[in-house]
């Protein structure tokens, strides 16, 4: 299968009770009748003082590959390719280290993307704030962007992502 654009949306919050906010209509969206067949994958995250960064919560539709990190998702994925160690469900998780499958999706998104574009995303989210990533088909990016209305700052770049080779490299990276 062929390169396919997905959306990356970052969110910058102040607080992490409004980011969970926004982050809750985000998902509520999704979950409506009328938009419950698109794909979308989000994670409500928070970033220290020392940078280090914690996937508070993780929201996506069935309608993503199945497989796709196990149902880890690509915004978790993407948080790993931004930065150098996530914190999910407790554990630490660092790229090419813990976590297989996340780090199979991280280096997918690293390699499949222009780094510029990912440090745009990273510089989004500041030490000592709280954030939304957000993963959507990019025909859905503006009308989500929307959505996190209550956010400090916005940033929107599409990213490609090869649905089939991710897939194998998430298996490969179980075996």
């Amino acid at each position: 299968m062929a390169d396919q654009q997905v959306a990356a949306i970052a969110a910058q919050y102040d607080d992490e009770a409004t980011a969970k906010t926004d982050f809750a209509e985000v998902a509520a969206h999704f979950k409506d009748s009328d938009h419950k067949h698109e794909s979308f994958d989000a994670a409500l995250i928070r970033r220290g003082l020392g940078g280090e960064l914690t996937v508070v919560e993780r929201e996506l539709s069935g309608h993503h590959s199945a497989r796709t990190g196990l149902g880890v998702g690509l915004a978790t994925g993407l948080a790993v390719a931004l930065f150098p160690a996530v914190a999910l469900g407790g554990a630490l998780v660092v790229a090419g280290g813990s976590g297989a499958g996340i780090g199979a999706i991280a280096g997918h998104l690293a390699r499949k993307s222009p780094s510029k574009d990912l440090e745009a995303i990273s510089e989004t989210l500041d030490a000592g704030s709280a954030g939304i990533v957000v993963v959507v088909d990019p025909a859905d990016a503006d009308e989500v962007a929307a959505l996190l209305s209550k956010a400090a700052r916005v940033t929107t770049k599409d990213l490609a992502v090869d649905r089939d080779e991710l897939d194998d490299e998430v298996d490969e990276a179980y075996e």
